[in-house]
């Protein structure tokens, strides 16, 4: 029997739209195929996408499955709220069940990684986790934007990366790129922080095993409340998983970070494709992702910044899925106004 201790774990962290599930991709897709790899994702919104998000990339370029990989999602607010409960039941029903060689931990992007490095080092899980390389991903673009630059999240992200991926290259302008090389020479002028540039988050799996540089600290706890409200439907046919929602389900929530509020919507509504996301994209919101049944198909949508990307679900995958839609805003929304929006998209059913 195979025993579990010291297993490889990362931290692997970025502000909203940085890029962290599309680094987490690539490293699961060129992974070395003896090794079993598990994921622990948090997401501040109370809805939960980012696992689908992840669970749609395991394919190779043949188009066949990965093997070897787990994906466990916590929902609602920072890994560390609740003494991080949640999180720790998740995570060792991950090593339970999936016996992982290595281990990779996404925090929300509106995390403090603080919290988090001290939740995984701490006594509880020292024989069990060898927590190496922090990895922080960034988006040049924002150290060019004050209001990034203002964010206490973001700078802890920083400050704690013991590798700094500056991704999105390939979108970067001369300006982002020199703002970027300005902080690297400011903050980190002897090169103790290993930088990597790159685009799509295109980063070697063997840079994980870069060593931890940082010692977790104490920190300030964030506060963070939800609320739910469910409004009727009309009676839908049989599903063939009992468990789908079969009302429409509103969720949102609140703390110091920001604000997320989403929707789990019935499996057979319909969405009309040209409607869905000609308002997707004049939502003045950074973040938007979901999981949605259009007219032409089951839909991945994910939106950072101005820039919604769109990926075709398989049969396969539809199979396990339902509607739901999830919003991540640095300011309070007017979530009835934005329902009522999405809602006016539906095809006639």
């Amino acid at each position: 029997m195979k025993k579990l201790e010291q297993i490889p774990t990362n931290i692997i962290t970025g502000f909203l739209g940085s890029g962290k599930t599309t680094l987490i991709r690539h490293l699961l897709q060129h992974k070395p195929k003896h090794e079993r790899w598990a994921v622990l994702v948090n997401e501040f919104g109370e809805i939960g996408i980012d696992a689908s998000l992840l669970n749609s990339a395991l394919l190779n370029d043949g188009g066949e499955e990965i093997g070897g990989i787990a994906v466990k999602e916590v929902a609602g607010g920072c890994m560390c709220c609740a003494t991080g409960v949640p999180s720790k039941v998740a995570l060792n029903q991950l090593i339970r069940s999936h016996k992982p060689d290595r281990i990779l931990i996404e925090p929300t992007g509106l995390a403090h990684p603080q919290q988090v490095l001290s939740l995984f080092t701490s006594d509880e899980y020292q024989q069990l986790l060898d927590v190496r390389a922090t990895l922080c991903i960034v988006d040049p673009w924002c150290f060019t934007q004050e209001k990034f630059l203002e964010l206490p999240a973001f700078h802890s992200q920083l400050q704690l990366a013991d590798l700094l991926i500056c991704n999105k290259l390939d979108k970067a302008s001369a300006l982002e790129q020199q703002a970027f090389d300005d902080y690297c020479a400011q903050h980190h002028p002897d090169g103790s922080v290993a930088v990597i540039k790159t685009e799509q988050g295109k980063v070697d799996w063997t840079r994980l095993d870069t060593p931890r540089q940082h010692k977790p600290q104490r920190a300030a706890k964030l506060g963070h409340t939800s609320q739910v409200h469910t409004s009727q439907v009309p009676p839908s046919e049989p599903l063939a998983r009992p468990q789908l929602v079969t009302e429409l389900v509103h969720k949102s929530s609140s703390s110091e970070a920001g604000y997320s509020g989403g929707w789990l919507l019935p499996r057979h509504w319909q969405f009309d494709h040209i409607k869905l996301h000609a308002w997707v994209s004049q939502l003045s919101v950074p973040r938007l992702k979901a999981v949605i049944n259009t007219d032409q198909g089951w839909q991945l949508i994910n939106r950072m910044r101005d820039t919604p990307s769109i990926e075709m679900l398989s049969d396969n995958q539809a199979q396990q899925e339902q509607n739901r839609l999830e919003i991540i805003s640095a300011e309070p929304q007017d979530w009835k106004q934005l329902e009522a929006q999405l809602l006016a998209c539906l095809t006639e059913h």
